[in-house]
């Protein structure tokens, strides 16, 4: 069955798991049908269809991916606990825990129905993932039943069609590819294109199908020329042409803004050997009958992607001097990449298996499972609210990887604008705490270096450095960020408790509890006007004698930053002023106000610090002090420059800085520029 297409018949279905499964494992899937049937009886889907043509569908889904009869027969009953009266306990009970497991891990949390939808759905999906760490074929389950509700939406709302189509481009195509399961990636893909470019999908439709014949017939003649030199060398191969999905196609012309007539990869030639080195000799093959174009072959059988694809990509100018894609592969890396993880259970149920198809079924699914529960676990974060996962979660699920290289030679596979931190932090969590610098081929980089293929990377670390809070701006990974909010979050618990145990027992009156109480009714009321010269109220992620939710105000004479050693006065009706300890005005106020513990406990709002440069003045000087404040992603709210006799300039930015860290390094990247000679930080 290809795809698009939908069964309406239980008996089409009952056939085709028969003929793959056999008849004892098919009796499991006709039970489940029979008791999805009843369950659902009298429901029906928005297009007037009864609702078991659904998981009817999502079970033929199943089956194409070659899954075992007890997925086949959850995704039969997917929706049964969370539509009917039919329970979680009737299904462990009828059909065992295994399924019973399945279809819990794809069943919507109803306990949070009243929040928005996307809560709602961040939380469902969080949900979701973590039961695929236990079983892959949960998310499998899951993308079969989107699959069918995708190929149905023209039935939705228009409104609820382009959300959902959204989503799926988004979120689920991309976890389809993640997993290796190109068949279904691309459906969906195109499928959620029609629905929010209908236009655009028409008309390279219409203009693809114009091209068919002449595409027909160009593939035809590669494979005669490619078949009689290959028979030269008796290397067995299957050559056909491989078809370009529409929203590829689309993504392709915006992205790089081309045309339709420059898409050249229209026309590209997949060859299927029987053994590996086969795919090495038509290769030969290939760039001897035909000029490679370089810079466009990718070898992912010496280096499988992330989801343990594998293939030889090579373009070439074919026979009219166009460009031509051309894609090598064995039979058995051409099932992972249609099928990706559910090719396990495809090999699985198979009983005449070559010798790699053995190493694939005894191999495949340790592979997944160890590359990626390293990933499953990193989006499982608890301290990520619903958007920080979505966040997190759509930037992991970008295909674009990047392969670089340890001094050593080995190869380690990155996501594109991975940086020399995260690398780190992929090599050893100890080796990322520790990163003061790295090497990337050999030259000395900054950790915030972004990684390319074929890059050289050594980290440098000292035994000494510790961690600093902007780093969770440098790194790019879930994975890296995950291990350094756990390093801060015992750093914070560890402070909460030091300075807990020290106001205890100090005791001290001017600070006790019923104080605190006191100080936590104050309102403390923002600036009317953004430069007001007053102590402004933001969210500082300061803690005062141990609690965080006393009111404080930075105090505008000094602008205290996380990093500053810092102290804490008391003021009446107003909450706790902050002051920097070195402030001349907390000096003076020693003499004659309370203090408080204060200390800077976790990220708050960036806070607007004033800085001055000054500098020779030549020409493109003020627009490299620009560059370089802006290559540490830190905002500029002002900036400025005059011009002196003396052939000198003074520049003065007002920056949003979220620790003295980022200062330090903003000033001193400053410093580095030839010409200037002074960089420091505004005191008031």
């Amino acid at each position: 069955m290809g795809l698009y297409q939908d069964i309406k018949d239980k008996q089409e279905l009952f056939d085709a798991v028969q003929k793959r499964l056999g008849p004892e494992k098919a009796q499991l899937i006709e039970k489940a049908y029979h008791i999805a049937d009843k369950m659902h009886e009298g429901q029906k889907r928005l297009s007037g269809e009864p609702y078991i043509i659904h998981p009817m569908n999502v079970a033929s889904v199943l089956d194409e991916l070659g899954l075992d009869e007890r997925a086949i027969a959850a995704g039969l009953l997917h929706d049964v606990v969370e539509d009917t009266s039919y329970t979680k306990e009737d299904m462990a009970k009828e059909f065992g825990e295994d399924i019973a497991a399945l279809v819990e891990g794809v069943t919507k949390i109803s306990e949070i129905k009243s929040q928005s939808k996307e809560t709602e759905a961040a939380e469902n999906i969080r949900k979701m993932l973590l039961a695929t760490i236990k079983d892959v074929r949960v998310m499998l389950i899951k993308l079969a039943d989107k699959t069918h509700n995708v190929r149905t939406l023209k039935f939705q709302p228009e409104e609820k069609q382009k959300r959902i189509a959204k989503e799926v481009l988004s979120l689920y195509a991309p976890i389809a590819g993640r997993l290796g399961v190109y068949k279904v990636k691309f459906e969906l893909e195109d499928l959620a294109f029609q629905s929010l470019h209908p236009e655009e999908y028409q008309e390279i439709k219409k203009r693809v199908s114009a091209k068919k014949s002449e595409r027909d017939e160009y593939i035809e003649k590669i494979k005669i020329i490619l078949k009689q030199r290959l028979a030269e060398i008796n290397i067995d191969a299957r050559i056909d042409g491989r078809a370009k999905h529409f929203y590829s196609i689309y993504r392709k012309m915006v992205t790089k803004e081309k045309s339709f007539s420059e898409i050249f990869d229209l026309r590209a030639v997949r060859i299927i050997a029987n053994e590996i080195k086969d795919c090495y000799g038509v290769l030969g093959i290939v760039h001897t009958l035909w000029t490679p174009i370089p810079g466009r072959f990718k070898d992912y059988i010496a280096t499988p992607k992330t989801n343990l694809y594998q293939s030889l990509h090579t373009t070439v100018f074919g026979p009219d001097g166009r460009p031509m894609e051309v894609q090598i592969r064995t039979k058995e890396m051409n099932a992972i990449a249609e099928n990706g993880v559910a090719a396990h259970w495809a090999y699985k149920e198979s009983t005449n298996l070559s010798r790699s198809s053995v190493i694939l079924q005894n191999g495949v699914e340790n592979a997944f499972r160890m590359k990626w529960l390293e990933i499953l676990k990193s989006w499982q974060d608890p301290s990520l609210d619903s958007k920080e996962f979505m966040e997190e979660l759509q930037y992991d699920l970008h295909e674009d990887e990047v392969f670089v290289f340890t001094p050593k030679g080995e190869i380690i596979e990155m996501p594109k604008g991975a940086t020399v931190l995260d690398y780190a932090f992929r090599i050893h969590t100890d080796v990322g705490l520790h990163a003061r610098g790295g090497k990337v081929n050999g030259r000395m980089v900054t950790l915030r270096t972004e990684l390319k293929s074929g890059d050289q990377v050594e980290i440098i670390t000292e035994k000494n450095s510790k961690p600093s809070p902007i780093w969770l701006r440098i790194v790019k990974t879930s994975g890296a960020r995950q291990k350094l909010r756990a390093y801060f979050r015992k750093l914070q618990e560890d402070s909460q408790k030091e300075t807990i145990g020290s106001v205890l027992e100090a005791s001290n009156p001017s600070f006790d509890e019923n104080t605190i109480k006191e100080i936590k009714k104050v309102k403390i009321k923002k600036p009317t006007k953004p430069n007001q010269n007053q102590e402004e109220s933001k969210e500082f992620g300061i803690s005062v004698a141990g609690w965080n939710d006393v009111p404080v105000r930075v105090a505008s004479c000094c602008t205290p930053i996380p990093g500053d050693e810092i102290i804490g006065f008391i003021t009446r009706g107003r909450g706790v002023s902050v002051h920097k300890k070195d402030c001349s005005t907390a000096t003076k106020q020693l003499e004659w106000m309370k203090t408080i513990p204060v200390r800077w406990e976790g990220p708050g709002e960036p806070i607007p610090i004033q800085i001055e440069v000054r500098a020779k003045d030549v020409q493109g000087i003020y627009l490299s002090m620009v560059e370089s404040i802006s290559s540490t992603e830190t905002n500029i709210l002002e900036a400025g420059a005059s011009s002196h006799p003396n052939g000198t300039l003074t520049a003065k930015f007002m920056l949003e800085v979220d620790h003295l860290d980022q200062l330090k390094e903003i000033l001193e990247n400053l410093r580095m520029i030839q010409g200037v000679v002074f960089a420091e930080r505004v005191k008031k």
